[in-house]
């Protein structure tokens, strides 16, 4: 989250799967059977793992700034 910036966290859509976190749901996760996090949902398919801003965004076809004003 904090390759992002607040304003652009703000914007994604974010699931906690750590049980201690703020508004957990681990039973989504262990229902998608996500085994380490971050993991990232894009279109369908999983990445695991921290990922560059770059990546996501070929990834989700963002074109957008991405200026997010760390």
């Amino acid at each position: 989250k904090q390759l992002f910036g607040k304003e652009a966290v703000a914007k994604l859509t974010y699931i906690e799967c750590d049980p201690n976190g703020k508004n957990p749901q681990p039973n989504l996760c262990q229902a998608a059977r996500i085994e380490s996090y971050p993991t990232w949902e894009v279109e369908g398919q999983f990445y695991p793992g921290v990922q560059a801003l770059e990546d996501l965004s070929r990834l989700s076809g963002y074109s957008g700034s991405m200026d997010f004003g760390n």
